[in-house]
């Protein structure tokens, strides 16, 4: 695996949502709306980003291709928030402009260079899984499962994106910078976890989770993630 291939995976991408039939006549039930708009005006304000301070850190890599790579990236996040918005608007619910927790995000990912920006991302594309999983089972919409699943899938491959990054940039750290990195990571998922539990709770229990199967989910998907970043970074070519 290299960042040509990580390129060459979002060019072939791009076009991710043009099956989805925006003609499909299932609409919301009132009762599905009132449940999922708070959460789901929080989750398509928190997809579209300019990604300004990630393309400026990514450019510190010096490759080119991983630049390139970061662009088409911020690009299909900017995508779920355009596809989340239209089934918004054919809904007839409002974009919100500003929210604290993702403005919080946003604060954190400018707090330092690459390394952090990345973790605060893989935080949140983590949370993402399981949060489109339980929208998806939270209402009968058939549009809005298959934006679901599409979006799951995209989640995928971005959380193994940034993870090869965070692999070589971890490989290049002494024992104690790694010891402090991942102690960041881990507290930030954990907290992570409760506040989303406490915005999102409505959702998640209706798609099908507890406080204990939301948090057990979520850690199973870190520890995933962090084994591919603990991963020999000789494994892999840079």
């Amino acid at each position: 695996m290299c960042y040509q291939y990580w390129k060459n995976h979002f060019e072939a991408n791009r076009f991710h949502f043009d099956d989805i039939d925006w003609n499909m006549q299932d609409g919301l039930l009132e009762s599905e709306k009132k449940l999922i708009t708070g959460s789901l005006q929080q989750f398509q304000k928190g997809e579209h980003s300019e990604g300004k301070h990630l393309f400026a850190f990514a450019k510190t890599m010096g490759n080119m291709v991983y630049t390139d790579s970061i662009k088409l990236f911020i690009c299909e996040e900017q995508k779920h928030a355009i596809v989340l918005g239209r089934f918004m608007e054919r809904e007839n619910i409002a974009r919100i402009s500003k929210h604290w927790l993702d403005n919080i995000f946003r604060w954190l990912r400018k707090l330092a260079g690459l390394e952090n920006t990345l973790i605060v991302l893989l935080t949140a594309e983590i949370i993402s899984k399981i949060f489109y999983k339980a929208l998806a089972s939270a209402t009968m919409s058939e549009l809005l499962k298959k934006i679901c699943k599409q979006v799951l899938d995209d989640e995928d491959q971005h959380i193994a994106f940034q993870c090869y990054t965070l692999s070589i940039l971890y490989s290049r750290k002494g024992r104690i910078r790694k010891f402090l990195s991942r102690a960041w990571n881990q507290v930030l998922m954990v907290g992570t976890i409760f506040i989303v539990w406490t915005q999102h709770y409505r959702v998640l229990k209706a798609g099908g989770y507890s406080f204990t199967s939301f948090m057990l989910e979520t850690l199973l998907v870190f520890v995933e993630a962090d084994k591919q970043i603990k991963q020999p970074v000789k494994l892999q070519m840079a």
